[in-house]
């Protein structure tokens, strides 16, 4: 397992901890614990997380049988999209997701908090052109402009 590998699924599974997806976590912290045994950290984070279960749950946990994955056909909600978009790099696309998300749900924090975050981002980018003074007013048109521009200077520096 590469340095990057582990790093990713040991975020996956503070993640899934965070979120309250115990059973993700639990697999995915014994995976990595028996990936790298001599790790105090993940054996003390698998700890943790056996001794908030109650034995029912942990014996369930150790007995459920795995089913095969199947290919997700997408995502099943704008919030989630917007995650994957996030993490992508997509700003724009996560954006209108979490809109789409904040549309279902009206009042959300995590989708507020999310939009916010997006918005602080588009606000702290450099100025770069004299275009960068004249946004529109209206708040929402004003996100879209720094999303956009947050969106194509990514591109810029990727080619």
């Amino acid at each position: 397992m590469t340095p990057a590998v582990r790093a990713d699924m040991e975020a996956r599974a503070d993640r899934a901890l965070r979120r309250g997806e115990l059973a993700e976590a639990f697999e995915l912290f014994e995976h990595l614990l028996a990936a790298f045994p001599r790790e105090e950290a993940l054996a003390l984070k698998l700890a943790h997380l056996r001794d908030s279960l109650q034995p029912e749950e942990l014996q369930h946990l150790k007995n459920r049988v795995r089913e095969p994955q199947r290919l997700p056909l997408g995502p099943a909600s704008p919030m989630q999209e917007g995650e994957r978009l996030f993490t992508l790099g997509d700003y724009v696309g996560a954006a209108a997701a979490y809109r789409r998300a904040l549309q279902e749900r009206p009042g959300n924090e995590l989708v507020l908090e999310r939009l916010a975050e997006l918005y602080r981002m588009a606000r702290e980018m450099p100025v770069q052109s004299p275009t960068d003074r004249a946004l529109p007013a209206k708040k929402e048109d004003r996100l879209q402009a720094l999303l956009d521009r947050l969106a194509s200077r990514r591109r810029l520096k990727r080619d």
